[in-house]
């Protein structure tokens, strides 16, 4: 069912069936919304979810979420939790639907709704992990004053985003690097560098436990050493590098995008060392769906372009079935109409 739902949604953003008098596209994001909104025990942590706002409003409310204040304010303003999921899906939607309107053209929504959707720790991890999905969507809102160099409304959106979940803070620095400028030689040296030594070093260790003072509910898995695996790290790296070898292609602000692309992949890298640096990960894989379309569009090749697209939705497609494999929770889609 969910496969059958993606397929047909993805079908309306192709350019065929896309011109400015009829933008079919429309109805992918109308197809998505209701596949998000009207979900029911759909994904792994839908219940727990349920559960904290049944204790918000019954008691007693869990230790974990008191922290993310702004997340906690949601639930009690919203008393149903079916119309709580469904808020959250339109903003989420609407949310994606502005990132790709304002920053890529018609012809390549096909693609970026592609990598949303088969890229399993985006649009279906997005629909589970709520509190991180709402900080997501207002950190793409912040970039969008970054982009524009709007200090303080980037400052206010970090900030709560933060209330939906704290580490979301951890992004404000982010803003000094999202300058349009293109890096440099020494720049290049400096990426490669730092994740050489992040790698092969202890320094990564001594930042981690540094950093997890500040989160504590994360020590666990620092001290069960939960690491990525050698075969996603290498896929990767084929994404680092891309981004690597032609963000100087872009141009403007696109450039910003190809930015954030080369920090959630840099991460990403290092998961190999410590898994849960994926839910850092989260806040930048989004742009993805962004940078890799700009960059395919740039590469001048044919031959080049075709490969390197082959193996980038090869790899989306590997982990998209292995994510259905090994992963519980969605297997079945159901919805608020089956109750």
């Amino acid at each position: 069912m969910t496969h059958l739902i993606f397929l047909i949604a993805w079908l309306f953003s192709i350019p065929a069936l896309n011109n400015r008098k009829v933008p079919f596209y429309l109805f992918t994001f109308w197809i998505l919304l209701l596949f998000l909104a009207l979900r029911y025990g759909y994904g792994t942590d839908y219940w727990s979810y349920y559960s904290y706002h049944q204790h918000v409003h019954i008691g007693p409310e869990p230790f974990w979420e008191q922290k993310e204040i702004l997340y906690r304010y949601l639930n009690v303003l919203v008393s149903n939790f079916h119309w709580l999921v469904a808020i959250i899906s339109v903003f989420y939607i609407f949310t994606i639907y502005r990132l790709i309107k304002k920053n890529l053209e018609v012809k390549y929504y096909w693609l970026a709704m592609l990598m949303l959707l088969i890229n399993p720790y985006l649009f279906l991890t997005h629909l589970s992990s709520l509190r991180q999905t709402i900080a997501i969507c207002f950190v793409i809102l912040a970039i969008g004053f970054a982009v524009k160099r709007k200090l303080l409304r980037f400052i206010i959106f970090i900030i709560v985003a933060a209330g939906f979940h704290q580490s979301a803070i951890m992004l404000l620095p982010v803003y000094f690097l999202l300058s349009d400028k293109k890096i440099s030689k020494k720049g290049f040296i400096a990426i490669y560098g730092s994740l050489a030594i992040l790698l092969v070093t202890p320094l990564f260790d001594t930042i981690l436990n540094l950093t997890i003072d500040y989160f504590p509910r994360y020590r666990y898995y620092v001290d069960n050493s939960l690491q990525n695996s050698l075969r996603s790290t290498l896929f990767t790296s084929f994404f680092f590098f891309l981004v690597c070898f032609n963000i100087n292609k872009l141009k403007g602000k696109e450039i910003v995008f190809g930015k954030l692309a080369l920090i959630s992949t840099f991460i990403a890298i290092l998961t190999i060392k410590f898994n849960m640096l994926g839910r850092l990960v989260m806040y930048f894989d989004i742009f993805l769906i962004i940078a890799i379309p700009l960059i395919l569009s740039r590469l001048k090749h044919t031959a080049s372009k075709q490969m390197a697209f082959i193996v980038v939705i090869t790899i989306y497609l590997l982990r998209y079935a292995s994510f259905f494999v090994n992963s519980w929770g969605y297997d079945i889609y159901k919805t608020i109409l089956n109750m």
